[in-house]
């Protein structure tokens, strides 16, 4: 009998001859620490990410195989924290912040690099101990914003059209009741019903905080206390918006993470999926990203871990 986890209809089966990452890669694969971009457009269905010391790989639709797209030799080593495709003024591109590099990339879906953002030049930066270590990306009309999750927590913006930052908003907080301010700013996503709106994943926090694209804070939305949100994938399926939260860690001190299915309207936890204790997955301690892919009827989460990096995708039972 087949292993299931998560709570129907919202209950998944791991599916390991979907691990089909190319032969050159194979060794990378330990140091995996990133997110998905999907092309969720009519007739595309493909899926990106960045692997330090490989470059960008493309999954196909089906899933049944990824290609290696070659990257400059001087960007091969960097680590993409974030891997998100968008399109600006007609051309399709990939955004990747390199977190231990102090700058983010901005590449052709060749992976040519059409230019680069180094660390912001604001204020707030100017001091030695100021680190830019930049987690995430989302753009939003023609600007990019960029969160700062591994350094000091600003949500910086840049203007598309002159390549420049132009503002910022947040900062670090260890108050649980402050917002406007993260503890780990890690992930960001636009909203599936507002689309000028963000939503900020604070790791430690427990929670998925709504900000207008100015910066004002709007709402926030809690997960189990102790549960490390990475980010948020949304898909509309089945007459309903569901979201996927890939946690950390577990809220349960030692207990391997789980990923979260939830109602993306009210945040009402729907199923907790667990891939290491339910699926046998076992090198799954920790989640770092999580998205919904669908290929025909079949509705999929293709999942990243993170130390040790690995890959590997899950489907819906049923």
């Amino acid at each position: 009998m087949v292993a299931e986890s998560g709570d129907s209809p919202y209950s998944f089966v791991h599916r390991p001859e979907f691990h089909v990452l190319p032969e050159s890669a194979l060794p990378c694969e330990i140091n995996l620490h990133g997110t998905f971009a999907v092309d969720r457009q009519d007739g595309f269905g493909q899926l990106y990410y960045g692997m330090p010391g490989c470059g960008i790989l493309r999954i196909d639709p089906d899933l049944s195989t990824q290609d290696l797209i070659t990257i400059p030799d001087e960007l091969k080593p960097m680590n993409f924290h974030s891997t998100k495709l968008a399109e600006f003024d007609g051309q399709w591109r990939l955004f990747l912040p390199a977190n231990n590099d102090e700058l983010v990339v901005v590449l052709t879906l060749d992976g040519e690099i059409d230019f680069t953002l180094l660390r912001p030049e604001f204020e707030e930066y100017q001091h030695e101990k100021a680190r830019f270590s930049p987690t995430d990306t989302l753009l939003m009309g023609d600007e990019l914003m960029v969160t700062d999750g591994y350094g000091s927590n600003y949500i910086s913006k840049a203007d598309m059209y002159s390549k420049s930052w132009t503002s910022l908003f947040g900062g670090f907080t260890k108050d649980w009741h402050e917002h406007g301010k993260f503890a780990t700013a890690h992930g960001i996503s636009r909203h599936h019903h507002h689309h000028h709106h963000a939503m900020i994943a604070d790791r430690p926090m427990s929670r998925i905080e709504q900000y207008n694209s100015d910066g004002t804070f709007i709402d926030t939305h809690a997960l189990p206390r102790g549960a490390w949100p990475c980010g948020m994938d949304v898909i509309h399926y089945d007459g309903r918006h569901l979201g996927v939260i890939g946690s950390l860690i577990d809220p349960e001190e030692g207990k391997p993470a789980p990923i979260y299915i939830i109602d993306a309207d009210t945040f009402e936890v729907l199923s907790i999926v667990r891939p290491k204790d339910d699926l046998g997955v076992e090198p799954v301690q920790h989640l770092h990203n999580v998205v919904w892919h669908q290929s025909g009827d079949n509705l999929y989460l293709v999942c990243q871990a993170w130390n040790p990096g690995f890959y590997f995708v899950l489907e819906r039972v049923g």
